[in-house]
């Protein structure tokens, strides 16, 4: 199955200018100055961590878009500006992710873009990055003979921080040295992961402009592994695994639970798209009803939301509110990233602003629940508005959970709304 999420918008190409090479590009994210880690080299240290993506680019004289691809996920990008910046003299590539206000702004020469990535709603961050034409390899362009990676893992992050310690599922798929797979937590998965198996070790990389992360681990000799995962430029976590066919995480539908039967959803007022304060619920309106506690950051709420436009064309009696809470500390700035999000997504369903993208904050808002563990969080409820399931997480189509959650759903909906 192939995941396509297009982010539209306009392409701005002065005249005469031909843009980007079509073809296939490598970029690598450089992550900040590491000695313990040696980047793609085994041999040589080269001062920060390579995170490497592929994406195609498509340029014709009608149009041009970029397709990032992450195993079996394509991202089509055409919000992309390519145009002689006057303040360098030098020609200039901007290429946005405006589902997730994030873009790349990078000088073009000779088929070399250099450049850094801009993440909007974090103060000063970006984080350097560099791209070749004609390169379509992820980490390596040789085949080492190399260890078997493939199967299910038992995974642990932060092992060593036993108070911030937690569980995982590693699920990787080998064919020689290519290898694809995911993570499983019980807030969610790592989506598309791929990389390649060198000799002892496992690189695994995934971008899809909001999420970057890097993983590599060594597979000592009574086969376990171990290794290190980075998100970003900042946050690193040790992780440890060992093969566990059998391993599994907690039931998403227990991880949170309602403290109570009566619940005054005409209470349940958020600011809507238009900054007014409304209600997320018609307690009048006798339908079957997802309330979805989101944010627009958030992939996996992506995968979620992708999910819930084709489960509404099948139900269009189905009525669902997105809540979501933003990484912007102002209403203004929250409220413009819904609506971009909502327009680039195409989304029919009304969204509301819940506040700052803080769990405790969030659980705050929603008293009647345990707790609000993970973006993304759903209620479902009946037609008398009584809550009937609480699902903490999403498990997308990266995993096979995915399909199973497909079925499960679609069979509480038709449940719900024939009752």
């Amino acid at each position: 199955m192939l995941l396509i999420i297009s982010i539209t918008g306009c392409i701005g190409i002065p005249s005469g200018y031909e843009g980007l090479a079509p073809g296939e590009w490598r970029g690598v994210l450089k992550l900040g100055d590491d000695p313990g880690m040696t980047g793609e080299s085994t041999t040589k240290y080269l001062g920060y961590t390579e995170l490497p993506f592929n994406f195609t680019v498509t340029n014709t004289p009608d149009s041009m878009y970029l397709t990032f691809t992450n195993g079996e996920e394509k991202i089509i990008v055409n919000d992309i500006t390519v145009g002689l910046d006057r303040a360098t003299a030098k020609d200039t590539v901007i290429i946005e992710f405006k589902g997730y206000d994030t873009y790349f702004r990078g000088i073009l020469e000779e088929n070399i873009m250099e450049g850094n990535w801009h993440i909007n709603y974090k103060n000063n961050y970006t984080i350097p990055f560099i791209a070749f034409h004609g390169q379509d390899h992820r980490f390596i362009t040789h085949n080492p003979k190399s260890k078997d990676f493939s199967g299910r893992w038992d995974v642990t992050f932060d092992y060593d921080k036993p108070e911030d310690a937690y569980k995982a599922v590693g699920i990787f798929e080998q064919n020689e040295n290519e290898l694809v797979g995911t993570f499983q937590t019980e807030t969610g998965d790592y989506r598309f992961l791929e990389g390649n198996a060198i000799g002892d070790k496992m690189k695994l990389s995934v971008f899809d402009g909001s999420h970057a992360f890097y993983f590599e681990a060594k597979q000592l000799k009574d086969g376990e592994l171990t290794g290190v995962f980075r998100s970003g430029k900042h946050y690193t976590s040790n992780w440890i695994a060992k093969r566990n066919e059998n391993v599994a995480l907690a039931n998403p539908y227990d991880l949170t639970t309602s403290n109570t039967d009566r619940i005054n959803w005409d209470e349940m007022q958020f600011k809507n798209t238009q900054g007014q304060q409304t209600n997320i619920v018609d307690t009048n309106a006798e339908t079957v009803k997802l309330v979805n506690i989101m944010g627009t950051w958030c992939p996996n709420c992506s995968d979620e939301v992708n999910y819930f436009k084709d489960l509404i064309n099948k139900y269009p009696e189905l009525d669902i509110a997105s809540v979501c809470y933003e990484r912007y500390k102002s209403d203004e700035k929250n409220l413009n990233s819904i609506n971009r999000y909502k327009q680039a997504k195409e989304i029919s369903w009304p969204m509301y602003l819940g506040g700052y993208a803080s769990k405790s904050e969030s659980s705050e808002d929603f008293p009647f629940l345990s707790k609000i563990l993970s973006y993304p969080t759903l209620i479902v409820l009946d037609k008398s508005n009584n809550i009937r399931k609480i699902h903490t997480g999403f498990n997308g189509p990266a995993t096979k959970e995915y399909q199973t959650y497909i079925v499960e759903m679609d069979a509480l909906i038709n449940q719900l709304i024939n009752e």
